[in-house]
């Protein structure tokens, strides 16, 4: 490695979490939109998840943007949030997936329509999934600082609470897992009754 030249690392990140199943996103939208939340934009995203010992790991393909290798692991016990530790890895090649496919083997693809609003440090998602529905997604963005939570994320906790407060109304039930283990679900359900 030449002196000047730098190691591509990836970025970390913790999340604090919360998902549930909607029947309908329009009035969702509408209420986050009242309390001041920016419309981003519609991303149309394709995340192939890989076998792996611990935590997830996803190849993420969204529009025009570059491709995202992300590995994560969850806290889902906690009985008011979920809590997700992230590493990102921006990925040039594509044929990445097809390498990782063939090393660890691909666990399930999930191909979903996004609707992405900012509220503070939050990302809200709209999300509409390939053979599972509609879904309500936020992520509290919390810096490296900020890890393990304390008492002085006492604002990231607040942020976290007044979603949850809008979301309450449209939530028909609370998802403490990710769109792949759904989905692995479905799939089981359905060979069961073949």
């Amino acid at each position: 490695m030449n002196a000047g030249s730098k190691p591509v690392m990836s970025s970390i990140r913790t999340n604090l979490e919360f998902k549930a199943r909607v029947s309908d996103h329009e009035e969702v939208l509408s209420a986050f939109v009242k309390m001041g939340a920016k419309v981003v934009g519609v991303l149309h995203q394709v995340d192939t998840y890989f076998n792996v010992i611990d935590g997830r790991m996803k190849l993420r393909e969204s529009d025009d943007r570059e491709a995202e290798l992300i590995f994560y692991q969850r806290e889902e016990r906690s009985s008011d949030r979920m809590e997700s530790l992230y590493q990102i890895l921006k990925v040039s090649d594509l044929r990445l997936k097809e390498i990782l496919s063939k090393a660890l083997g691909t666990k399930v693809v999930v191909r979903k329509t996004r609707r992405l609003l900012h509220w503070k440090n939050a990302r809200i998602h709209l999300d509409d999934v390939e053979a599972l529905g509609k879904f309500l997604e936020f992520e509290v963005v919390l810096s490296e600082e900020t890890v393990p939570i304390r008492e002085s994320h006492a604002a990231d906790l607040a942020t976290l609470g007044a979603l949850k407060e809008v979301a309450l109304p449209f939530v028909e039930q609370e998802i403490r897992c990710s769109y792949s283990d759904l989905m692995l679900s479905e799939r089981s359900r359905s060979a069961a009754h073949l």
